[in-house]
């Protein structure tokens, strides 16, 4: 009984709020009941947080006459001096941050746009749109034999269901909602004596389906993951700042604009041999004229195109050999790089000149920790500092990340 009076309270005090005020207390229950949820992370004693606070508060009256029901919309917003738990556990490292949820779990894409009324407005009622393309199919009609409006070379999620009131196709809907930003959904609504399917369709061949390997939610979420999110993307000064603040190194590919070849065999290169390196490096191509800044920094032009470079937010590494012979004939040289900056390797040798083992030969080596009998001497280094000594550039996209002319930024996590 008093569980239900609890519940009872929190629903009075959020129902017909046109902004709802987030704590410990309410957050998962208010954010999970919602199809979509625009949330404003704030700090009073920040200007940018003030300005944005009554737009905010607008933005909540205007959307609430216009999408009354919690259940498909929450504007919310979070005191992060209050609720310093709350503002970590959604790793919030500036103000204001303005994040989306869907069916209470966080997507990864924030709202990084004009800050008005009317574009905050707008960008909601874009993101409530139908996600899914709903195709009737006719009873006569084999099922393989529905046209898919997927483009050449465009890659779609198809599923195949009896109704639209199937679980198979609410659990496809509430994933398109989620995913949206990642993938074309398309739902073939009528299918008779036969079992509902989920596929990956490339264009408009069947030929090309790969099958959802089982049923479920989280299943589907890591299904359509692996088959439309790219490991390799696009840099452009478009969406520079959302990738630095995914807070991975950038290895990345400048390419002459009109090289696709070039960028082909990376991303088969990448596909086959660095995959496994997906959580830790932001694995990238950027056309060379675009970054010419970075390319001065690291000492190179257009005409030294094609580039390979890792940039940590520290400092930037050149690759150090050639990058189309390394594609074509050693492409494990590319393991070798990620592999020297994970382990410290490539800003040691900047700084201190080439490690001992690779002084002796061009292969990298690795010393096991108990022959420390190899490793000179403190006061040998000292008296003795490499003579090929140098200092890598610093980080140029570092410089991408969000702008203190529109944040006031908490920490450099970069």
């Amino acid at each position: 009984m008093l569980k239900q009076i609890c519940l009872l309270i929190l629903s009075l005090s959020v129902g017909g709020a046109s902004v709802v005020q987030l704590n410990d207390a309410n957050v998962k229950s208010v954010l999970a009941a919602s199809k979509f949820s625009f949330v404003n992370f704030y700090a009073d004693w920040c200007h940018f947080s003030q300005a944005l606070s009554p737009i905010i508060e607008e933005v909540g009256k205007k959307l609430k006459q216009e999408f009354p029901d919690d259940s498909q919309l929450i504007v919310g917003k979070v005191d992060c001096d209050r609720e310093v738990n709350l503002a970590q556990s959604f790793k919030v490292n500036k103000y204001p941050t303005m994040k989306v949820f869907r069916f209470g779990q966080m997507q990864k894409r924030e709202y990084r746009g004009q800050r008005s009324v009317e574009a905050i407005s707008e960008f909601i009622r874009t993101q409530l749109a139908e996600t899914v393309i709903r195709i009737e199919k006719s009873e006569s009609e084999p099922t393989d034999a529905v046209p898919i409006p997927l483009e050449k070379d465009q890659g779609g999620i198809v599923g195949f269901f009896t109704s639209n009131n199937s679980t198979g196709f609410v659990e496809f809907s509430r994933v398109a909602s989620m995913l949206r930003d990642d993938c074309k959904f398309i739902s073939v609504v009528g299918i008779k004596g036969e079992p509902e399917k989920i596929v990956f369709q490339k264009g408009p061949d069947v030929g090309s389906r790969i099958s959802l390997p089982k049923p479920g939610e989280d299943s589907l979420k890591e299904f359509v993951m692996s088959q439309c999110v790219p490991l390799v993307r696009e840099i452009t000064f478009q969406n520079a700042e959302e990738l630095t603040e995914e807070g991975l190194p950038f290895f990345i590919l400048f390419y002459p604009n009109d090289d696709s070849a070039i960028v082909d065999s990376f991303k088969s290169v990448v596909e086959r041999h660095l995959s496994h390196h997906r959580r830790s490096v932001n694995f990238l191509t950027g056309q060379g004229a675009v970054f010419s800044h970075p390319l001065h920094h690291l000492g190179k032009t257009v005409s030294d195109l094609p580039v390979v470079a890792i940039d940590s937010f520290k400092h930037m590494y050149v690759f150090p050999h050639d990058v189309r012979d390394s594609l074509q004939n050693h492409p494990e040289r590319f393991s070798d790089f990620v592999a020297d900056l994970q382990s410290g390797k490539l800003h040691r040798e900047f700084h201190h000149g080439p490690d001992p083992t690779t002084a002796a030969s061009p292969q990298h080596v690795e010393v096991p920790p108990s022959k420390k009998d190899h490793a000179p001497r403190t006061d040998q280094a000292k008296q003795q500092p490499p003579s090929h000594a140098t200092s890598p550039p610093k980080s140029v996209f570092k410089n991408l990340s969000p702008s203190r002319n529109r944040y006031t930024i908490l920490r450099d996590e970069l």
